[in-house]
């Protein structure tokens, strides 16, 4: 009898199905096989960016571990792009911008999401998404997301390049199926060989606005700034806060007032100097 080099994932029946009815996923059994394989080795993420390139074309691929009390645990970062302004400015501190992070923090935290469909209304103007999406050339992202526990929450990212086209429906449907089957080996992996490295180096995270204390804000002009370096716009503010969009104006008015600057741009440039002291002053270029 000659060996399965094929495998097909069926869809969930569509009473238990979080998207529309559509056709199943056929797999590389060859490429699956070599996954399960290196559970537990340094060749992990490789078999799996060749497992999933097999069904959805990628072009970067990070695995995190996000941490409610904590900084990321990176377990595998893979991108072309130099200089890797990932290590430079996303996992200093400007994670906390990442609408998957803030999906982390929520409801949102076990599910597979394309980036624009949780990003604030203006997250693609916002000086994060200038400094870290268009540096890093990145087009779409789809992001899976899984419990590791009550604190910890799994986070692989899927990127696609400007050289690239955005995801088709197609694509995050084929993730979405293959999300029970994901999920299980990056839980696996993650407690074969990294779970220990969480006890070293982690410390407790600022409340969104301690880095604003200098400043003597208030707790509504704290939250007003931490919105607008995510990518909020006024209104988006004004919905969520349930107050007019006049008086966010007036908030970040007072705001930008207190802190001597004038735009979004230096509250962008301030809080990158906060989480980088070191590159005080200097351009994120």
């Amino acid at each position: 009898m000659s060996g399965i080099r094929h495998l097909r994932i069926e869809p969930v029946p569509a009473e238990r199905s979080p998207v529309a009815p559509a056709q199943s996923v056929t797999v590389d059994a060859a490429l699956l096989a070599s996954v399960v394989a290196a559970l537990g080795g340094e060749d992990f993420y490789a078999a799996l960016r060749a497992f999933i390139n097999g069904i959805v074309r990628i072009d970067n691929c990070v695995a995190l571990v996000f941490d409610r009390q904590g900084p990321p645990l990176i377990l595998h970062q893979w991108s072309p792009q130099q200089p890797n302004y990932f290590q430079m400015l996303y996992s200093q501190g400007a994670y906390t911008l990442d609408p998957f992070y803030r999906a982390s923090l929520d409801e949102r935290r076990d599910g597979v999401m394309l980036l624009k469909d949780i990003a604030p209304d203006g997250f693609g103007e916002s000086d994060f998404y200038k400094a870290y999406y268009e540096k890093v050339n990145m087009i779409d992202e789809i992001g899976l997301l899984c419990p590791v526990d009550e604190q910890r929450t799994m986070h692989l990212s899927l990127g696609r390049r400007c050289n690239s086209c955005i995801y088709a429906a197609d694509d995050l449907a084929h993730v979405k199926r293959l999300r029970p089957l994901l999920s299980t080996l990056l839980l696996k992996q993650y407690h074969l060989q990294d779970a220990g490295r969480d006890a070293a180096g982690h410390q407790a995270p600022e409340h969104a606005g301690q880095w604003l204390k200098p400043f003597h804000v208030t707790a509504r002009e704290a939250e007003i700034a931490d919105m607008i370096l995510r990518g909020h716009s006024n209104a988006s503010m004004g919905v969520i806060l349930a107050i007019s969009a006049e008086t966010v104006k007036v908030h970040r008015k007072n705001l930008y007032a207190k802190m001597r600057i004038s735009s979004q741009a230096e509250l962008f440039q301030l809080f990158i100097s906060h989480i980088l002291p070191q590159r005080a002053g200097q351009p994120l270029a």
